[in-house]
């Protein structure tokens, strides 16, 4: 019986999560993993309340602690207002993936995860990349590439905790294989 995704789907069930494999066009770099060794020197919890701008807020703590990298995770709470982008197929072979169009959620959104990385561009700027999945007030699961600096703190507030390095920081650098410019983790005192 050949399977196909819809057949693949229906067979495994509702809990079914298709997988893609993503090639790019550069070279590829093999190991893609790159170490830095930094003690931590921050952990935060930071409560964001109803109606706060996430970027805003996020920015605004950052700014004591100074210019370095970290990590952090989103632990609960809800949006009323945000955008986010997907990983589309361009029909472009120097640069197959891209980010789509980003698609607008508005109403109540209710966050299950995310995953943050603190960094800053080539001017020393903060950016804040998120990767998070949520669902909309009619139950509708969603997840991608989050905007933090469009999203609105819903009804109740978004509970973020962060690590932030005490000597390094994520710097933005081309990359060879994907095209993209990526955040690479760079020492820093």
């Amino acid at each position: 019986m050949k399977l196909t995704n819809k057949t693949a789907q229906a067979a495994a069930g509702a809990g079914f999560v298709e997988v893609r494999k993503f090639l790019h066009a550069g070279q590829q770099s093999y190991p893609r993993t790159l170490d830095l060794e930094a003690d931590p020197a921050e952990e935060l919890r930071i409560t964001l309340q109803p109606g706060s701008s996430v970027g805003e807020a996020l920015r605004s703590v950052l700014a004591r602690y100074g210019q370095r990298g970290g990590v952090g995770r989103m632990c609960g709470g809800t949006a009323r207002r945000l955008h986010y982008h997907r990983i589309e197929h361009t029909g472009d072979a120097s640069r197959p993936y891209d980010y789509g169009p980003p698609h607008v959620l508005e109403g109540v959104i209710t966050f299950i995860t995310g995953a943050i990385t603190v960094g800053q561009n080539q001017d020393g700027k903060v950016l804040l990349h998120c990767h998070s999945g949520f669902i909309d007030g009619d139950g509708t699961l969603h997840g991608g590439h989050l905007l933090l600096d469009t999203v609105e703190v819903g009804d109740d507030p978004l509970i973020l905790r962060l690590c932030l390095f005490s000597r390094g920081a994520f710097v933005v650098n081309s990359d060879e294989e994907t095209h993209f410019s990526l955040l690479h983790p760079t020492p820093m005192e």
